[in-house]
């Protein structure tokens, strides 16, 4: 076999197959684990993880470990690829974004047990409304936005463990039966200008599911577990993660030019960059992971669990509505916000609640690429307010708070950019 031929099927059948490509960094997530901690601790820590509860905030590597951490991340990577694959869905960017937040959030209240549930709700509603599972298979994947509330009710002392299961199965079942027409509504609030729609939809849906049971006078004590001392494990996991992807993006024959200033500006008519870039948007992905390490850097701060799960929804939406360059004008409106608070109440402007905020404000990164760094900045300024403020009222029940004070803001801001827009352009 020639080395041409050689070349021909290393991109047919793995390059140039996204679920393949992911695959592969699942499986070396599982292994990186192994090398962390023994087999005995993995398992042991894989029972604490199950059985947990995971409101916000639930560092699993704080209360389980790095190996069995990372061992839960890859298999929730492999589960949602498996999800994907067996709806024959075809692959574009929202999906490497769908991967990044899937695994991301195994670092933090997702695991296997309280996913399922959501599933199988989203798979109902797909047979009631006789529609393919396909069409609903990313909302379905998303919806564990949610999963805390599956398990939550496990771990309410006045509710029999066993019923609390049956209890928090049902509402999850009802989550992923109604996440899909939920999330194609609120979409309308904000026009997906927030990159973390689900977030939003999962948010709203948490705020109406708290008042409930609190009225029922359920409460969860709040939760603050927050890993440290792990930097060096997850520098390097980092590290390899973005040079993995960078590699693949310039391995890959995609049969088009693209500079680094493309991949830089990403001056595309939507926010789809894999449908415009197909594998050179790999590029764009790693590039980002490398900027997060260089922002974690600068600003001297701790990997915590949460943190790498908001640089691995970073890099997955590398593909998806995520630039550098437009992300620079939101981050540095979070980071004002964040000196105004240092200001303010001499809150630290590393704290771990504070830079996680500030990364995951990257969900609105199209409005600084749509209309401009001036408002990316405002963007960034309001998202770091409501983050840190709103979990409270869905009792950590949304994992995906950012996407909630995302959608707010720009279900906020939309409307007075386009009156400056509209007077501006009546003067001209």
């Amino acid at each position: 076999m020639t080395e041409t031929v050689k070349r021909s099927i290393l991109q047919e059948q793995f390059l140039k197959k996204p679920y393949r490509v992911h695959a592969l960094l699942f499986v070396f997530y599982i292994a990186y684990g192994f090398i962390w901690s023994t087999p005995q601790e993995i398992v042991e820590g894989m029972a604490i993880i199950l059985t947990a509860p995971n409101i916000l905030v639930t560092d699993y590597i704080y209360i389980a470990g790095l190996g069995a951490t990372f061992v839960n991340v890859g298999i929730m990577g492999l589960l949602a690829i498996l999800v994907l694959s067996a709806t024959r869905h075809r692959p574009f960017g929202l999906d490497m974004g769908v991967l990044g937040l899937v695994t991301g959030f195994a670092f933090f209240g997702k695991n296997p047990l309280n996913m399922l549930p959501i599933l199988i709700g989203a798979y109902l509603f797909s047979r009631f409304v006789k529609r393919p599972f396909e069409e609903n298979v990313i909302p379905a994947l998303l919806g564990n936005a949610l999963a805390p509330a599956v398990s939550q009710l496990a771990h309410v002392p006045h509710i029999p463990t066993p019923l609390g299961i049956a209890l928090g199965a049902v509402v999850g079942i009802f989550i992923g039966f109604t996440i899909s027409p939920l999330a194609a509504w609120m979409r309308r609030a904000h026009e997906g200008y927030n990159l973390y729609n689900i977030g939003f939809t999962g948010g709203i849906f948490a705020l109406s599911l708290m008042a409930l049971y609190r009225n029922l006078g359920i409460e969860f004590e709040p939760r603050a577990l927050w890993s440290s001392g792990n930097n060096t494990a997850l520098i390097i996991y980092l590290g390899i993660i973005s040079v993995y992807f960078i590699v693949i993006g310039l391995l890959t024959d995609t049969g088009q030019k693209v500079s680094l200033k493309d991949i830089l500006l990403m001056k595309t008519e939507d926010f789809d960059y894999f449908k415009w870039y197909r594998e050179k948007s790999y590029i764009a992905m790693g590039i980002l992971g490398v900027a997060c390490m260089a922002f974690m850097l600068v600003m001297r701060a701790e990997y915590t669990g949460l943190a790498i799960g908001a640089i691995l929804s970073i890099i997955g939406f590398g593909a998806f509505g995520k630039s550098l360059l437009h992300a620079i004008p939101i981050v540095v409106g979070t980071l004002l916000a964040d000196f105004a608070n240092f200001l303010s109440f001499g809150e630290e402007v590393n704290s771990d609640g504070n830079l996680v905020a500030i990364l995951f404000s990257t969900c609105l990164t199209p409005i600084s690429k749509t209309f401009g760094w001036k408002w990316g900045v405002i963007a960034g300024f309001m998202h770091l307010s409501l983050a840190t403020n709103i979990s409270m009222f869905h009792g950590g029940m949304n994992l995906y708070n950012n996407g909630l004070a995302g959608g707010i803001v720009a279900f906020i801001l939309l409307p007075i950019i386009r009156v400056f827009l509209n007077r501006k352009e009546a003067k001209t």
